[in-house]
């Protein structure tokens, strides 16, 4: 892929496991590097624009990354918000985005408050339903405050738990948590090999979100919406769609005045009396940007299943010799790194940051 798709690329996953969210992180990056050596990602995919109308703009994605997709999208609508104060983007013929939560982010540093949809392929049944007809179809949502390390960030999905958890503790042959999943009748299970489906959040109201998804996402971006698309094991391309609607908060307020409102909201919320037998209130992305701050300083485990998975597509990929292991690939990148960096701060006369 080129250089800054694969930054892109890098960015979401890295972010996803740094913030605790492992089931888009290396977990999916396995799926990523398989879906490029099927073809159902396209490394290098030609971008048309459907149709430009100033504030609002629709993209064909040419089958590549959902990740690159999204971030290219946004960083256009960003222009157009900037000029219009409001402006909205679709994508069509995309892939799966990631971890949501980098785009909250991204919202936040920018000092926008918007959202980001994505459809993806069925894995949950409507309410009431037994049938695999619409996606786990995340919703993601950020805003700024006064503390850049502390935005209000939400990433849903809106079923109960995403598809990567269940395939995670399938990974793992590790037993569910009750709630998560329906089998083939629509019956609760907690075996993830049994998992048909997983069950909407919040029953008929988790339904309602995720049809409106497939709405933005799918009808409105041209894209493929519920049993349209093939499911991640078919290894064909997903031709999923998104929708990126992004407000600039200063066409509308002071952004200053915007976030010492937002820290007062905060603060209402998070310091508010907690419930019985409960120590701390926790504002929407907190337990994550905190996870982030830890991880930074202590670094990442994974499990050994993932590890191994890992080395074998490495070597798949011939990143790695045979017999080799991830640790010694992790090293050979890192001392290129950190080589780069210091030429970097030599010519710039800065410092060097891992």
């Amino acid at each position: 892929v080129p250089e800054d798709d694969a930054i892109s690329l890098a960015a979401v996953v890295t972010h996803s496991d740094f913030t605790g969210t492992y089931s888009h992180g290396l977990s999916r990056l396995c799926i990523y590097l398989r879906q490029y050596m099927a073809g159902a990602l396209v490394a290098r995919p030609e971008w048309k624009v459907i149709k430009d109308e100033g504030a609002a703009i629709s993209y064909d994605c040419g089958g590549g990354s959902g990740i690159v997709a999204v971030n290219t999208v946004y960083d256009e609508v960003l222009k157009r918000a900037r000029k219009y104060g409001v402006a909205a983007g679709t994508g069509r013929h995309s892939a799966n985005i990631g971890c949501g939560g980098y785009y909250g982010h991204r919202m936040a540093e920018d000092n926008v408050i918007g959202i980001v949809m994505s459809n993806t392929y069925p894995c949950q049944a409507p309410f009431l339903g037994a049938d695999r007809l619409i996606g786990t179809n995340p919703i993601i949502m950020g805003a700024p405050t006064s503390n850049p390390d502390r935005p209000i960030v939400i990433d849903i999905s809106t079923s109960g738990v995403a598809i990567g958890k269940v395939q995670a503790y399938r990974r793992e042959n590790k037993e569910m948590p009750e709630g998560w999943a329906n089998d083939y009748d629509g019956v609760p299970t907690t075996d993830p090999h049994k998992a048909y489906v997983v069950r909407p959040m919040g029953d008929h109201k988790g339904y309602g979100l995720a049809t409106f998804v497939d709405l933005f996402g799918g009808c409105l971006a041209g894209a493929k919406v519920s049993a349209e698309i093939p499911f991640v094991e078919n290894m064909e391309p997903e031709e999923t769609g998104f929708a990126i609607i992004l407000l600039d908060i200063a066409h509308f307020i002071d952004v200053d005045a915007f976030k010492a409102h937002a820290d007062l909201l905060v603060k209402l919320l998070k310091y508010s009396r907690p419930a019985k037998g409960v120590k701390e209130i926790f504002m929407p992305g907190e337990i994550e940007a905190r996870k982030l701050e830890e991880t930074k300083v202590t670094g990442m485990d994974f499990s050994d299943a993932l590890e191994a998975e890992l080395t074998e597509l490495a070597i798949k990929c011939g990143a790695l010799a045979e017999g080799g292991k991830l640790e010694d690939l992790a090293k050979e990148y890192s001392d290129i790194a950190n080589h780069f960096h210091q030429e970097e701060a030599s010519y710039s006369g800065g410092t060097v940051q891992d």
